[in-house]
């Protein structure tokens, strides 16, 4: 059966499957855990580090302002995760918030922790990281002052090129 989906209809879908996507992660954090496994939190940062700069391989080089309309995507993006542009973004510095997070409100719901959700954030961040990881790419630099899955009001995404 077809259906049309609103474009508020579709963001909330967007939104659903990337709050599992990031519940999907506490359950594997929680069983690693449990069977005693230790220090694997960077092997999972560099795992999801590596998926991204998969992904953003196949983009080749980019400016600031095309990396960050590359890492928001269009208006359900936009909308999913809450997206403001900060002034005016240029070729050499970009500057970002979301006021949405999926993976935390998806931590939330499962009644995780302050200090469970600071950790899966630290990991889960690190595909916004490896974006720039990439041979194309390394003249930007990625800083993230604020993040919610940290305890702040918002994800505070910026990108600068290197001097």
């Amino acid at each position: 059966m077809k259906r049309n989906y609103t474009e508020r209809e579709l963001i909330e879908k967007v939104f659903e499957a990337n709050k599992q996507r990031g519940k999907y992660l506490a359950f594997m954090v929680r069983e690693l855990d449990r069977a005693g496994f230790k220090g694997f939190d960077e092997a999972l940062k560099k795992a999801i580090s590596q998926f991204a700069q998969d992904k953003a391989a196949k983009w080749g080089k980019l400016t600031a302002r095309e990396l960050m309309n590359r890492m928001v995507g269009d208006e359900i993006g936009k909308g999913t995760f809450g997206f403001e542009e900060v002034g005016v973004g240029t070729d050499e510095r970009s500057e970002f918030i979301f006021r949405r997070c999926p993976l935390e409100e998806g931590w939330k719901e499962m009644g995780l922790t302050t200090q469970e959700r600071h950790r899966l954030c630290s990991i889960a961040r690190e595909h916004d990281f490896g974006l720039l990881e990439n041979k194309a790419n390394q003249d930007l630099k990625l800083e993230m002052p604020e993040s919610l899955g940290l305890g702040d009001p918002v994800c505070r995404i910026i990108i600068n090129k290197r001097k």
